[in-house]
C-alpha cells in the first residue's frame, strides 16, 4: 500500500511539472504568443487541478487494490 502511495505521488507531481514545464517553454516562442494571456493561464490552472484530483483519486484507487 505505502508502495502504490509512493509511485501515486512521484507519477502525478512527476506529470503535473511536465505540464507546467511545457506550458513555460511553449509560451516563449513567438508561435504560441496567445499563451500569454491571463485566459490561457486561467485554463492551465484548471487543467492542474483536474489532473492533481485525477491523479489523488487514482492513487487512492491504487492503494485499495
Amino acid at each position: 500500500m505505502l508502495n502504490a502511495l509512493f509511485w501515486g505521488f512521484i507519477l502525478t507531481f512527476g506529470g503535473l511539472a511536465a505540464l507546467w514545464l511545457g506550458f513555460i517553454q511553449l509560451r516563449k516562442h513567438p508561435k504560441f504568443e496567445k499563451l500569454n494571456s491571463r485566459q490561457a493561464n486561467k485554463r492551465m490552472l484548471q487543467f492542474s487541478f483536474i489532473f492533481y484530483f485525477g491523479g489523488f483519486i487514482l492513487t487512492v484507487l491504487l492503494m485499495l487494490s
